[in-house]
């Protein structure tokens, strides 16, 4: 699988940021392939989402697992279709108004319509774009 990591500075708590990234609601704000999602299950690990977005040009319904649920430091989820795809966030606060973000998407890229280099390029930028976006929102600014 193919890694694509970004990290980032928010000023903002580390409780602010969690609570933003685990939220279905808030995932269309910060994420720009989201359009829609939803949530089934309590929070934590093996909770069902139900993303639908659009990546690569693709419009598609996707089902995620939540794999990783350590609040509020570490969050991630994996899904298996219609391609490979697992989320890594990792929180850490530095003080207690500042939190570092590293968010990490891994994507099986050989298993994508489109060609590796085309991906892999479009994937960087979604990736930068969320991390950005994650970022204003929880600073109290318009992604």
């Amino acid at each position: 699988m193919d890694r694509f990591t970004e990290q980032r500075r928010a000023d903002a708590p580390i409780e602010d940021c969690w609570d933003v990234l685990v939220s279905p609601d808030d995932a269309p704000r910060w994420a720009p392939f989201v359009s829609r999602a939803s949530a089934s299950g309590d929070p934590g690990v093996s909770r069902r989402l139900t993303v639908t977005g659009s990546l690569l040009g693709m419009t598609m319904d996707v089902e995620q697992t939540v794999d990783v649920w350590d609040a509020p430091t570490a969050y991630g989820w994996r899904m298996a279709s219609p391609f490979p795809v697992r989320l890594r966030v990792e929180l850490v606060e530095v003080d207690p108004a500042t939190t570092d973000v590293e968010a990490t998407l891994e994507v099986a890229l050989d298993r994508l319509p489109v060609g590796r280099r085309i991906a892999g390029a479009t994937i960087r930028r979604q990736i930068a774009r969320s991390a950005d976006n994650l970022v204003a929102l929880v600073e109290g600014r318009t992604p």
